[in-house]
C-alpha cells in the first residue's frame, strides 16, 4: 500500500488551509485484515490522511531547508465509519504556530456527513540536504495529487 493518502487536492493556501480528496479501494491491502466480511477504513489512515493535508498546506509556507513531520494528534475523534470505495472530503486549517509547533484542524467527511476530526500539531525539521529521492518524492506527489497545478495560482506566502 502507497502511503500517500490524498488523491487530489481542491484548493490550497499555502501555511493556512487545503482541501483535498481520498478514495480508498476495495483491493487495497490493508481490508484483508480490516476487517474481512466488512472492510472499514482504519482510523489511523483516516487521521495520516488528514495529516497529509495540513501537512502539504505547512510545508508550502516553510523555507525551503525545512519539512513538516507529525508531532501530536490531539481530541481525535471518530464519528461514522468509512467503507472502501467512499470519496473522503479532507479539510484542513492552520492555526498560527506557537513555540516552534504548527497546530491544525483538521476533518474528514463523505457525502457531507463528519467521518472524523482531530487538532494535529507539526514540527518543522531540517529537510533532506542534497538528497535526490526526497527531491524526486516530492516533485512526484505535487504532480501526482495536483498540488503543483494548484500552486502555479496561489498567492506566495511568507516562509518561515
Amino acid at each position: 500500500m502507497r502511503f500517500v493518502l490524498v488523491d487530489r487536492f481542491l484548493s490550497v493556501e499555502p501555511g493556512r488551509a487545503a482541501t483535498a480528496l481520498k478514495t480508498f479501494r476495495s483491493e487495497d491491502p490493508v481490508f484483508a485484515d480490516h476487517f474481512p466480511g466488512f472492510p472499514v477504513v482504519p482510523g489511523v489512515l483516516l487521521t495520516e490522511a488528514m495529516g497529509q493535508t495540513a501537512g502539504w498546506a505547512l510545508a508550502l509556507r516553510l523555507s525551503p531547508d525545512r519539512f513538516p513531520l507529525l508531532l501530536m494528534v490531539e481530541k481525535a475523534k471518530f464519528r461514522r465509519f468509512v467503507r472502501p470505495g467512499e470519496e473522503i472530503r479532507l479539510e484542513a486549517e492552520l492555526e498560527p504556530p506557537r513555540g516552534g509547533v504548527w497546530p491544525a484542524r483538521t476533518r474528514a467527511s463523505v457525502g457531507g456527513e463528519r467521518a472524523a476530526e482531530a487538532r494535529l500539531v507539526f514540527h518543522a525539521v531540517p529537510r533532506p540536504a542534497g538528497s535526490p529521492e526526497f527531491d524526486s518524492w516530492m516533485t512526484r506527489v505535487l504532480g501526482e495529487t495536483g498540488l503543483g497545478r494548484l500552486l502555479e495560482t496561489a498567492p506566495s506566502p511568507a516562509t518561515e
